[in-house]
């Protein structure tokens, strides 16, 4: 007797976009993309292994590690402020002519306004609502720029989610998924 297949189910919510980065309680774009945007949680999960084990068991696993979470892409946008931004701790002169944004020196600890506030990566889905990934805290940990003749710019960034200073509870995830209506 043939079995039924039981046929495609036809998705509701499906990302339509690269989405966009907004940093800060008043948000301020960090700018277009090209290529789009990655979001990785950088979850790692164990499982105890023991004599007579043939398969992991429901129940055993737990997370172990929230530091390797990532947002990354590449930016066009490298604005003197958003220059600031991909360099943590830097200094800006502030001058409307040439304006120097001086690096942090080495094996100097980060001040807390080194870090970015209230990240959010704003990805657009078909039914016009929103999913989110918010950080309160976040530090961009990579940034490069990347250039090719007879094309734009880039500023390729990853950015990571971090617990705050003040925060008691070391074992807490750094970020968290917001689903929005429209």
């Amino acid at each position: 007797m043939p079995s039924s297949f039981p046929g495609y189910v036809k998705p509701a919510q499906f990302l339509v976009d690269a989405g966009v980065i907004y940093i800060g309680a008043t948000p301020a774009g960090i700018g277009a993309t090209e290529g789009g945007l990655q979001w990785d949680p950088g979850t790692e999960y164990q499982h105890p292994e023991f004599d007579g084990m043939s398969a992991e068991i429901e129940t055993l696993h737990r997370v172990v590690d929230y530091s390797k979470n990532k947002l990354s892409g590449d930016i066009l946008d490298m604005t003197g402020v958003n220059i600031g931004r991909y360099q943590p701790g830097s200094a800006s002169d502030g001058s409307t002519g040439t304006n120097t944004i001086t690096p942090i020196d080495a094996f100097t600890f980060f001040s807390t306004g080194a870090y970015l506030t209230d990240v959010t990566w704003i990805a657009r889905r078909s039914d016009n609502t929103t999913v989110r990934v918010f950080s309160a805290v976040a530090l961009v940990k990579k940034f490069q720029i990347k250039t090719k003749p007879k094309k734009e710019g880039l500023a390729s960034i990853e950015i990571v989610a971090c617990l705050s200073s003040t925060e008691t509870d070391l074992s807490k995830c750094p970020f968290v998924y917001q689903d929005l209506p429209s």
